[in-house]
């Protein structure tokens, strides 16, 4: 699959699943679970061709077997990263689920202390905002090489992704937000599946694999691995499998 094909099948997913899911089922966590499920369906082993020699993608998600004493965020997405050269990287990213609240531009159900308790463990982290309605003033993401122009992607996306720290920052929490957001699409393929913008402290990891519970725990687990030009996919990976199961 060429890498502009993969892109596009993620955000077809993404606004499909949110799109779908307005007015009746216009909840945060059904849509994050669908997208979820999704994903796995279509996208569970993927080949990118062209793109850094090559790379292979393959995902599996789980979700938390009963509700926890403590949630830290809605997804977090395990990594592992392997390079051509031999380097390895684990790493996490952790995303809070929000929808915008039906005719407002607010986003109600975001807490400024629950924001600030998973910042405190997890600086990178970022709120995962949907939209019932086309975003279009999402932060520009052309590419500066002629080879790479169709990275503009498509105008409107109604999944975007804002850090917390932006967000604790600027004290909004309504649709201005949008300003410093990214397409999930974008910031999955171009900044996570490169190693960017991920935790790497030890404390962080063990949250995402459920082995810190007095913590928290996120309520999904998407465990991802990806391979750079001939090395292979990371799958002997570890993780609290006691307290996830695998989604069907």
């Amino acid at each position: 699959m060429d890498a502009e094909l993969f892109l596009l099948e993620v955000e077809r997913i993404l606004q499909e699943q949110v799109k779908n899911s307005f007015p009746t089922d216009w909840d945060e966590d059904f849509i994050t679970m669908n997208t979820l499920r999704e994903i796995r369906k279509k996208l569970n082993i993927v080949k990118i061709k062209g793109f850094k020699r090559g790379m292979k993608i393959e995902w599996t998600c789980f979700k938390l077997g009963r509700p926890p004493e403590k949630k830290f965020g809605d997804v977090a997405l395990l990594m592992n990263i392997s390079y051509q050269d031999g380097d390895k990287i684990e790493g996490v990213a952790f995303l809070e689920a929000k929808k915008r609240t039906i005719g407002k531009i607010k986003f109600e159900a975001m807490k400024t202390a629950q924001l600030k308790r998973i910042c405190r463990n997890a600086p990178s982290s970022m709120t995962l905002l949907f939209d019932y309605e086309d975003v279009t003033q999402f932060a520009n993401t052309e590419a500066f090489s002629e080879r790479w122009s169709w990275l503009v992607l498509k105008p409107c996306t109604c999944s975007v992704v804002v850090p917390i720290n932006t967000i604790l920052s600027v004290g909004k929490k309504d649709t201005t937000l949008y300003k410093f957001s990214l397409p999930f699409s974008y910031q999955l393929f171009f900044r996570y599946f490169q190693g960017f913008d991920l935790e790497f402290r030890e404390s962080s990891i063990k949250i995402a694999k459920g082995y810190a519970i007095k913590k928290g725990v996120p309520k999904y687990l998407m465990v991802i691995s990806v391979a750079f030009g001939t090395a292979e996919p990371f799958r002997d990976i570890d993780f609290n499998r006691n307290l996830f199961s695998e989604m069907e």
